[in-house]
């Protein structure tokens, strides 16, 4: 009798990978797919061969193996799903109770007795060919969007985008007898101290005093170019406006891919390459600000996955080993990082620490900081003590926060307590222990969004809470003369890099743009309505 071709539980392993790949098109670099995908395939088929093996019975044993390897690879999903339609607020642990009830019925639907009885051979044949269609059907959606995604994604970059900066400016190289480490920090979302006082109800002014105790010029007026942290870092690491990239792109793109290689590549670290610096990257775990070529990625972790595996594999079965806790998580954690509440909480600390020790690193160097705090999640309170939201791992901010106003106004100055106390640590770190005064470059890449989260993410919404932003400058020997208070990102290098490197940079005219999350290079000046205190009457 002719045998049934087996296929389904490869599929079946593929799917959860492409399903996840598919709604992260926009920000998922496709190489970074290629080891999970290899993983999944490899231990279906190590499983299948054992349990035929064991078993002697290849139906069954494709049936297990395809059960087992699907839902172990998508369970916290399952629990997602449930917590969100059926019991909000349902606590993680109860995924591992899913996982036992999976292992019961895995017992049970594949038990030999259960398959004698109702399976007979014609009956297995059936039930092979339905699930080979089956899983055919399942990855035709994901690979359909991925598809279409890359037919109109495809003529996007016709050469990389790094190469189109500065085509208006001269050359320039950068040089200097002593040159000073150059630090830039950026503190997600972190916003201006009248924006703080005025909706927050929170007196900010203590920190910025001791930020001026050290010798901080603070820009009090400063406003981003660009309010999302993928436009903002780009434009302030290639010291200019990127409104060209909707020519690139076309307004309706909705690819960011491109951005990667020209933030990871900015004019900035060139410069400073081509003047002798080493790039060092403090890993923060954001998707946009891991420069994995940098001269020197400092990480708190021993080993470090690519940032899909970290997200795809805290949707499996592993993340039952880290949420919530358990007494063996954090040195777990340590081997191998998932996304969730505790691997971005020491993403934080850990990165303050590495940060702290950055004079040990040998000079000149550029050291950039990407922390993903004040912004959501609130994971650390004023003290520094773990907090655990009561809803499943989400990082959204503004309109896309997972929780209400109050849970925000609280959990926003709670962190902006804490980052403020540790910040002042490790520029004293900074200052104390490098042999020349640095320069440090301290700013928000956008603002908060307690606004946007009661009114929505439109151009219309109130931009004055989102726009401002915390901007402070370190110049060594107070040489600020370049610096004014509503300075913005795109003219920080300009400024430092003529104050210190003899550069002859020209400050560009001051403005801020929206653009929609979901077509990022649809940009509007909204430098004037940026201006405009509104919201205060909430």
């Amino acid at each position: 009798m002719k045998k049934n071709i087996i296929f389904y539980p490869y599929l079946f392993a593929l799917y959860p990978i492409l399903g996840l790949y598919a709604r992260n098109l926009t920000e998922t670099p496709p190489a970074e797919i290629a080891r999970p995908i290899l993983i999944a395939l490899v231990i279906t088929h190590l499983l299948f061969t054992l349990l035929k093996k064991v078993l002697n019975d290849r139906e069954r044993a494709a049936f297990l193996s395809g059960f087992l390897v699907f839902f172990f690879s998508a369970s916290q999903i399952a629990y997602r799903v449930i917590e969100g339609t059926l019991s909000h607020g349902l606590d993680e642990s109860w995924h591992r109770v899913l996982l036992t009830f999976a292992i019961f019925a895995v017992m049970i639907l594949g038990n030999r007795k259960v398959w004698g009885k109702y399976l007979n051979s014609r009956r297995r044949g059936i039930m092979v060919e339905y699930f080979n269609y089956v899983a055919v059907f399942m990855l035709l959606l994901p690979i359909f969007n991925i598809g279409k995604f890359w037919q109109t994604a495809f003529d996007d970059t016709p050469r990389l985008w790094s190469s189109y900066v500065a085509q208006g400016e001269s050359p320039q190289t950068l040089s200097a007898k002593n040159p000073p480490d150059i630090y830039y920090i950026i503190l997600d979302g972190y916003g201006r101290g009248d924006v703080l006082q005025a909706l927050y109800d929170y007196d900010n002014t203590p920190f910025l005093d001791e930020l001026a105790k050290r010798g901080f010029y603070i820009a009090d007026e400063s406003q981003s170019n660009y309010l999302r942290t993928s436009l903002s870092v780009t434009s302030a690491l290639n010291m200019e406006y990127i409104n060209y990239t909707a020519d690139l792109a076309g307004k309706t793109s909705t690819n960011r891919l491109p951005l990667f290689e020209m933030a990871g590549n900015s004019r900035a670290r060139r410069l400073l390459t081509d003047a002798g610096y080493q790039f060092v990257l403090i890993d923060s775990g954001s998707s946009f600000t891991t420069y994995y070529d940098a001269d020197k990625f400092v990480t708190p972790f021993v080993i470090r996955p690519k940032i899909f595996e970290m997200w795809f594999y805290s949707t499996t079965a592993l993340n039952a080993l880290y949420e919530p806790e358990l007494s063996f998580s954090e040195s777990l954690q340590n081997f191998f990082p998932l996304a969730g509440y505790s691997v971005h909480r020491k993403f934080i600390t850990g990165g303050l620490e590495n940060l702290a020790l950055a004079p040990q690193i040998p000079s000149p160097k550029f050291v950039f900081a990407h922390m993903i705090i004040p912004h959501p999640p609130f994971l650390l309170g004023s003290k520094g003590e773990a907090l655990r939201p009561n809803y499943p791992y989400v990082t959204g901010d503004g309109a896309t926060f997972a929780s209400n106003d109050r849970v925000y106004l609280e959990g926003y100055i709670g962190q902006v307590e804490f980052i403020n106390k540790e910040i002042l640590q490790v520029i004293d770190a900074l200052l104390e222990n490098s042999a020349t005064p640095p320069v440090i470059i301290i700013q928000g890449d956008h603002g908060p969004g307690y606004l946007q989260l009661k009114q929505g993410d439109t151009p219309n919404s109130c931009a004055w809470e989102r726009a401002s932003i915390l901007n402070a400058y370190y110049f060594p020997e107070q040489k600020t003369d370049l610096l004014y208070p509503s300075i913005s990102p795109i003219n920080s290098f300009r400024a430092a890099f003529n104050t210190y490197l003899n550069g002859n940079f020209a400050l560009l005219e001051d403005k801020t743009f929206f653009s929609w999350f979901e077509l990022p290079y649809n940009f509007t000046d909204i430098t004037e309505k940026a201006k405009l205190k509104c919201g205060v009457d909430r």
